[in-house]
Parts: C-alpha cells; structure tokens; sequence
C-alpha cells in the first residue's frame, strides 16, 4: 500500500486518538487546526495529546490548512463543537471550508453526530462547496468515533487498512439508518440516568435510592440530546425524549445545589460565606463538549448562591493544576465522578470542618 495522506481537520480529543491511530497504520498525519488555520505534521513520535502538538514551543512541521486539506488523501472531520447559535454557524463554515479545498476521490470520515437527515444535508453543502458530485469521493459516518453505527458511502469497500486503524468491524451502507442508530443508541444510555436523576426529588441526606449515577455520567449523550430537541419538531417523539432528559439533567443540578444549601445550613454556615470546590476531571478538548458545558452551567448556579466557587481538573496536563492548594479552606469539597471521589479521598487531607460530597445520585457525603 502506498503511503496514505491524511488530515485530521480538528483539534479535538477524539480527532487526535484517531489521528494516533492513523499514524500507527503508517498514513502521514497532519493534525488541522480549524481555529489557526494552520496544520501539524505529526512526526514518528508523536505528542501524547494534542494540547502538547499545539503548545507554545511545538517543533512539528507547520502548513497552511488549504494546503494540508488538498494535499490529503483522507480527511477526518473532527471539529471541536458548541452548542450556540454560534456553534451552528461555525460547523457549517468548516464544512464549507473543507469542501472548498479538498481534491475529488477524497475520502472524508466524519465524526461529528448528526440528527436524523443531517449527513443528507451535511453532502449537499459539502459537495455544493467542491464542486463535484457524490459520485467523485467517499464518506463515512462515524458518530462521535461510535464503530457501532458506522456507514459508508461509495464505490466498493472501504479500504481494509482504514476499517482496520478505526476499528469498524461491519460498515453500513445507509447514512440514514446510522443516524437512527446512534440517537437509539445515545437515548438507550441515557433515559435510565435521566430516570433515576428524576426520581431524586429530596435533597436531604436520608435519601437513598438504588442508583451509583455521578453528574459526569449525565453529561455523556447531551450534545445529541440537544441536538434532538433543537432540530426535530414539536411532537415528534424523539425529540419528547431528548426534551425530558435534558430535564431531568438540569434538575439533577438543581437538586445538587439544594443540597450544599441545605448541608451549609446544618453545619451553620451562611452560603454566603462558604466556600466550594468543585472536582471534576476532564479532558476540556473534548470534540462535544459535553463536561465543560455542564461545569460552567454548574459553576454559574453556585456561584449566584455561594460565596467562593472553585474549580480542579485533576486531569490537568498543567503541573501546577495537578493539586489545587489550600483545600482544606473549602467547607464542601464536591467531586463529580467515582474517580474525582477517588482523589478526593486520597489526595485531600481532610480538615474536621470539611465535607467531601459525591454528585451522585441521591447526593451523599463521603
């Protein structure tokens, strides 16, 4: 096999892990970045992260991204996403900017979860921007790196050493049958968290119920969710569905709120005058988005309420991020996912006076 070009168009951390995987099939990577308009050659060790590729004192190879784009075999679209209005127009202006530099019999691997007839659409502006038809490249549909709802558009197979690299066992054929098949499987996952997130209705530390859900655990599916609820129409039952848990998600964070309240109060302590910590180890290059977005609407609620809201990322490639200081001057120390508990309870002297709460559902002190 000839030595395969490939673009990675984003810096995502999905986008990068595929690239990784690329790069060990022996393909030449060039990771884009769709905000600098500039791409990395990835050289025979690559950086571990992508954060590291695009650091200050990177050493990689730099080009153009029309270059990069036109240059590629294969171009993997994995874009960095939001959920504004804003975020919409930008994902329509980078597949605008990938249709006007890319080559035909390109094969494009998109990774970015679609609604149902979304890929349709996606085509139509793609190739409206290439200026060639379906019938001059590839496409592949790989929702969110999901390899079980993966499909492929094109003449004959996929390339065996590309199924091989992205793990796909089986390729469908039909784009819109993947669609169905990711939002099933997204809404599968999520309505059991979303139900026992809407049985937790008293937020006082009696209650128990048979669940071990974190908020971590709630964030996974909501950028689909949201998406359902904000293309489908009115009625349709889907997007009934996607509408109720995104309810119940933002309940959920309520009740957590009522609960620091309430535990500030038995202990004595005007909100006001506490102070928070919130744990929640993440990777912020996450191709959703899905913990960042929940953390800042968190962080926002707390902190209309409470007097110092804080956060660590125990995941932090920084150093000095690796262990906030002074923990032991937050009365309420909350940790968003079993792990974050974890180093919660190894990591942190605990002071007498402090609280090291699980965001779980129901909210329980550790």
């Amino acid at each position: 096999m000839d030595k395969q070009r490939a673009a990675v168009y984003g810096t995502s951390l999905e986008g990068y892990r595929l690239a990784l995987a690329l790069a060990s099939a022996d393909c030449e990577i060039r990771v884009v970045d769709e905000r600098m308009k500039a791409s990395y050659l990835l050289g025979t060790k690559p950086p571990k992260s992508v954060q590291e590729l695009l650091g200050e004192d990177t050493l990689y190879p730099i080009q153009p991204l029309s270059a990069a784009l036109q240059d590629a075999d294969l171009v993997v679209v994995a874009p960095r996403l939001r959920y504004s209005d804003e975020g919409k127009a930008e994902w329509f202006q980078r597949l605008k900017e990938i249709g006007q530099n890319v080559r035909e019999k390109v094969l494009m691997v998109n990774l970015v979860p679609m609604p149902p007839g979304g890929n349709r659409n996606a085509l139509k502006i793609f190739s409206e921007q290439a200026g060639f038809g379906q019938e001059s490249y590839s496409y592949a549909y790989l929702p969110g790196g999901s390899t079980g709802s993966a499909a492929y558009s094109g003449a004959g197979d996929p390339p065996g050493w590309l199924s091989e690299a992205l793990g796909v066992a089986e390729w469908g054929r039909d784009l819109e049958l993947s669609e169905l098949l990711h939002i099933r499987s997204v809404l599968s996952s999520y309505l059991p968290k979303a139900l026992d997130a809407s049985l937790y209705r008293d937020p006082g530390p009696g209650t128990t119920l048979p669940s071990t859900v974190f908020l971590d655990d709630l964030a996974d599916g909501l950028y689909e969710l949201q998406l359902l609820a904000d293309t489908l129409q009115h009625g349709d039952a889907l997007q009934h569905y996607a509408t109720g848990a995104l309810k119940a998600a933002s309940g959920y964070m309520k009740m957590l709120e009522s609960y620091l309240r309430l535990h500030a109060r038995d202990k004595g302590l005007k909100a006001i005058r506490s102070k928070i910590l919130i744990v929640w180890g993440h990777d912020p290059m996450e191709m959703k988005g899905e913990r960042s977005r929940l953390l800042g609407s968190l962080l926002d609620s707390l902190r209309e309420v409470f007097g110092e809201v804080d956060t660590w990322n125990p995941d932090s490639s920084e150093d000095d991020h690796r262990r906030p200081s002074s923990t032991e001057r937050y009365q309420m120390v909350v940790a968003c996912s079993r792990s974050d508990l974890e180093v919660c309870r190894s990591s942190i002297r605990k002071a007498p006076s402090q609280a090291i709460i699980g965001a779980s559902v129901p909210v329980q002190e550790a």
